[in-house]
């Protein structure tokens, strides 16, 4: 496989890690808060990303990386906004219209592209454009079963959805991903690109994952001291959603490792189809001809970056 597109399996098995990490810790999250389920995937999944990194570093011969304050400081910038976009992320779920703030926080493709042009010295082409939007108007479709119409058949429901507080957390939800994705694909390219991918990767993620744990952890131990024990006795799933995280952590990087943030995001919105998948075969719920429609619009966006 050419490694000038071997970025796009890997962005394709991340996505599944996703989705069935999420799927796990639905079922987690009816024991724990929501903000400790999404440290188990960080705390859980270190371990896993160490052996990576060790294994990384034995095949290539490489060790430690130079000083290199750009290296830490994009580092610290991608963990930090992450950090930041989920929880406005848990935030959201608390407000009304939930479902229409998920839909809003996808224009996370479009913001990601814009700003890694603007900001980031990073290339969409015309095709990778058009690859873009397909694959964002598929992944709409997909989600306007859970959005519903009803919300946008008159124009006062329209406007108060567009002005209110929703969208506004879902907006600045998408921009702090779209910064977390841009940095972190350039803390793997400060490493140098003449060295391997999986290298650059394995330091990159072990540094941000540890970070998340450092930051997470002590907001935890303030505002949740509890969630620790929880985490000890549901430690069974709990490895299980770090084991699927770090795998899809290490699909991620590696890919923003040698692609551009944008295409690898856009890459990955094929998580919502792998996610209808999952509902279908093990919580039996139905798959709807607009979903469908969303699916291949979706699956044709993603071959399609096979051309860029």
């Amino acid at each position: 496989m050419e490694v000038n597109w071997v970025w796009i399996p890997l962005a394709v098995f991340a996505a599944l890690m996703q989705a069935v990490r999420t799927a796990a810790q639905k079922q987690l999250n009816q024991g724990m808060s929501t903000l400790g389920t999404t440290y188990v995937r960080s705390l859980f999944g270190l371990p896993v990303l160490l052996v990576f990194l060790s294994a990384v570093t034995l095949y290539t011969g490489r060790g430690a990386p130079d000083y290199n304050p750009l290296f830490l400081l994009h580092t610290a910038g991608g963990a930090l906004t992450q950090v930041l976009a989920t929880a406005l992320l848990i935030y959201m779920f608390r407000l009304k219209n939930f479902a229409v703030g998920t839909m809003l926080t996808k224009t996370d493709l479009i913001l990601t592209a814009i700003i890694g042009t603007l900001l980031f010295a990073e290339h969409v082409s015309p095709l990778g454009w058009v690859a873009i939007l397909i694959v964002m108007g598929g992944v709409t479709l997909m989600l306007l079963r859970k959005t519903g119409t009803a919300a946008f058949q008159t124009r006062g429901a329209a406007l108060s959805h567009l002005l209110g507080r929703p969208m506004q957390v879902a907006l600045a939800c998408a921009l702090l991903f779209s910064f977390s994705y841009l940095f972190l694909r350039a803390a793997t390219l400060e490493l140098g690109t003449q060295h391997h991918f999986l290298w650059r990767a394995g330091w990159t993620v072990v540094l941000a994952t540890a970070l998340q744990i450092v930051c997470l952890g002590l907001w935890l131990t303030v505002k949740e001291p509890a969630v620790f024990r929880q985490m000890w006795l549901m430690r069974g799933i709990a490895s299980f959603i770090g084991f699927t995280s770090a795998l899809g952590s290490i699909g991620w990087y590696s890919a923003f490792a040698l692609q551009n943030a944008a295409y690898v995001r856009a890459v990955g919105q094929i998580e919502a189809v792998f996610t209808l998948a999952i509902s279908w075969l093990y919580f039996r719920e139905k798959i709807t001809r607009l979903e469908l429609m969303g699916i291949a619009l979706t699956v044709t966006g993603v071959l399609m970056f096979r051309l860029v």
